[in-house]
């Protein structure tokens, strides 16, 4: 093939990926919890102007997170309008970019058939739902396959000039998955520094420490956190002490921190995440489960296919640091998910005829669409499309602020009602947090606010609002959720929910 076809196919296919990725990525509403608040967090840098210090609204800066999620997400909200498209847009993007880093690091792993790792990593459940889903984990697995993309080509061309210029590209992809989730960025590393170790010794390890290389790093992933620091006294303790040492050893995020949770929760999402190819999985595992204990079988493996062994040790490394640490969820070992599929691509045994192959991976591609296209109709309660369109054809005019009280906040509103989103408790004996209570709320005397509440707190909340000399009205609900707001304040629009009796 000449090499204008080649860059013809190369366009055609990730033109392909494009319309894979993108087709039905907005048709489902935001779901909360995290959906709605990561997009009110990129919502509101576009509205103030201010990328450097990530908030939920002008009273609660939210550093949860380092803030390249939130830029990703406001690039796709200026592109493409505020609507789902553009919050789901970088996911996509990022997807399609980890399938053809996928490729080029196959050329160098199984040059006899590159083109399937791709193909497994783009049709296995977990990563193409993970892309239609608003969260970090689908632009972390980017950057964490950029940097292991940097290590493998440098691996190949250390010896030559280029070689530098590879592992600079390495230390810029941690840099950036530094900059998108911190610390869990950098979890391919020690299956680096093992590998280099095993098959170069300490001084090829050493020299993955490159001057260019860790300035390059710094830079990407430590100036964001410096700047923050040197402006909000105690935000590193913050950073260092909640997000890093509460999130891995306790389970003060409650996030399954019991010790079993982790083997309960990641095995079946590397059963299922794996479909359709968890059967060549299951196979893999159970050839090297009795080897990987076998100082014959890493030897043999660093003297004949050396590859084998970083795979190995880039799927297992990572995968005991998710089981020790106590907070874990689904999504955390998506990136793990790319030496699943190069795993995956050396043990498959494909089809003798080609068509059946093309056959099967297209009727599994419409069972993705289909998936896809089910969340848009599947009733999702803490879905914030829905209970916008419940308030914008309840209320009149449309608030200017929505309070959440005593009850987690939709903060996917924001992007249907171009609103502020807040939450509240009516008591400070609840209190938790530094959040602000239902009184401080009222004595701000602001207009167009539309409080939310509970249907069991709806009396108590109308109770402490008259106490407190403030006459309020119930305006309609939405399931559970019940309107309130100060009364005279809004209409009732045609399509209002009726009050129900014994409210």
């Amino acid at each position: 093939m000449t090499k204008g076809r080649k860059i013809a196919a190369g366009v055609l296919v990730t033109v392909a990926l494009l319309c894979y990725a993108i087709i039905l990525q907005g048709s489902r509403g935001l779901w909360e919890r995290d959906e709605g608040r990561y997009t009110n967090v990129a919502l509101r840098m576009l509205q103030t102007g201010d990328y450097m210090f990530p908030a939920l609204n002008e009273d609660v800066p939210h550093f949860t997170k380092p803030p390249l999620t939130y830029w990703a997400i406001a690039g796709g909200i200026k592109l493409l309008g505020w609507n789902e498209w553009g919050a789901r847009l970088p996911n996509a993007l990022a997807f399609v970019g980890t399938v053809l880093l996928v490729f080029a690091i196959a050329r160098k792993m199984t040059p006899h058939r590159p083109w399937l790792p791709p193909v497994i990593y783009a049709t296995c459940l977990l990563p193409f739902s993970a892309a239609n889903v608003v969260t970090p984990d689908t632009l972390l697995t980017l950057w964490e396959t950029l940097a292991v993309l940097g290590f493998v080509y440098w691996w190949y061309g250390k010896q030559r000039s280029q070689g530098s210029a590879f592992l600079t590209l390495m230390w810029a992809g941690f840099g950036l998955a530094f900059l998108t989730k911190g610390p869990p960025g950098l979890l391919p590393l020690p299956a680096i520094l093992v590998f280099v170790l095993f098959v170069g010794g300490w001084r090829s390890a050493l020299r993955l420490f490159s001057l260019a290389g860790l300035v390059t790093f710094a830079v990407i992933g430590f100036s964001w956190y410096l700047a923050v620091a040197a402006t909000h006294p105690g935000l590193m303790t913050y950073f260092l002490h909640d997000e890093v040492a509460l999130r891995f050893a306790s389970g003060a995020h409650h996030r399954n921190p019991e010790w079993y949770k982790g083997f309960i929760l990641y095995g079946p999402v590397l059963l299922f995440g794996t479909l359709p190819w968890s059967l060549t999985l299951i196979r893999a595992s159970r050839s090297t489960r009795g080897t990987l204990f076998s100082r014959i079988w890493w030897r043999k493996n660093l003297e004949e296919n050396p590859w084998v062994v970083f795979l190995t040790l880039w799927l297992l490394l990572p995968l005991a640091v998710f089981l020790i640490s106590k907070s874990r969820l689904p999504l955390y070992i998506l990136p793990l998910f790319v030496p699943v599929a190069l795993i995956v691509g050396r043990w498959t045994i494909l089809p003798s005829r080609s068509r059946t192959l093309v056959f099967l991976l297209a009727a599994w591609v419409v069972f993705l669409f289909a998936l896809k296209f089910a969340g848009s109709l599947f009733p999702y309660p803490k879905d914030s499309r829905a209970l916008a369109q419940v308030i914008a054809s309840t209320v009149r005019p449309v608030p200017s602020e929505i309070i959440f009280v005593d009850t987690d906040p939709f903060w996917g509103l924001s992007l249907y009602l171009r609103c502020e989103v807040e939450h509240v408790v009516s008591s400070s004996a609840t209190l938790t947090a530094p959040v602000e209570t239902l009184a401080e709320e009222l004595r701000e005397k602001e207009r167009g606010v539309l409080f939310v509440v509970e249907k069991d707190k709806e009396v108590d909340v109308i109770e402490t609002c008259r106490s407190l000399g403030y006459p309020v009205r119930r305006l309609g609900n939405s399931g559970s959720l019940v309107f309130i707001a100060l009364s005279e304040e809004f209409n009732t629009a045609g399509h209002s929910i009726p009050r129900e009796s014994g409210s």
